[in-house]
């Protein structure tokens, strides 16, 4: 079984900034050069169907697809993250790890979870969250994740529209971004930020 100190479960827009700023974060800080990250994708995010127009940085009329393709290009640049294509169907919480078990059978164990799997459902069975209702839209069946900057509970962290903010491309990578941040500052004590040089 692969082990993780953390697994982002959900490569769209969120789970990829977040594992950006990590995988920058443990290239350039020696508190962190031991850690291992992973996303773990079933390849359903909504942001595949789009085309942006005012993303900052982003060309105007970029599809969906390419721009999921330039995150994924950029996260595995640093060579820090693995990308896992499945489905999740349960995480299972130990004494110190979750296992993260997809429809195929595959497992995974992680010491910590970002959750960015958007906010259509929450299926996955074994973890027991505090879900409400995603309050920026009429639609009673989207969900969300109660947090605290990010943060859900012990070595549980959500970012995206789980995290109940606005379907916008730079609010949600932004979510994303912070939630890595918070995770780096759990891991060391200490607040990274990480900078162009």
């Amino acid at each position: 079984m692969k082990k993780y100190d953390l697994a982002i479960i959900g490569g769209g827009i969120s789970g990829l900034s977040a594992a950006l700023i990590l995988s920058a974060g443990i290239k350039d800080n020696e508190n962190l050069k031991d850690k291992k990250i992973c996303v773990i994708d079933a390849g359903g995010s909504d942001a595949l169907k789009a085309e942006f127009f005012n993303a900052p940085g982003v060309k105007q009329g970029t599809s969906g697809k390419k721009a999921i393709q330039k995150l994924v290009d950029q996260v595995q640049s640093y060579g820090k993250a693995k990308i896992h294509n499945g489905r999740i169907t349960e995480i299972v919480k130990g004494e110190d790890s979750f296992i993260i078990k997809t429809k195929k059978g595959k497992e995974y164990s992680a010491s910590s979870l970002l959750l960015a799997t958007g906010f259509r459902s929450w299926d996955i069975a074994g973890l027991e969250l505090p879900l409400k209702r995603f309050t920026r839209t009429t639609n009673d069946s989207r969900v969300a994740i109660e947090h605290t900057e990010y943060k859900v509970s012990d070595n549980i962290y959500v970012c995206g529209l789980l995290a109940d903010v606005s379907s916008h491309y730079p609010i949600v990578a932004g979510t994303g971004a912070q939630a890595a941040i918070n995770i780096m500052y759990d891991w060391t004590g200490e607040w990274i930020v990480i900078h162009d040089k």
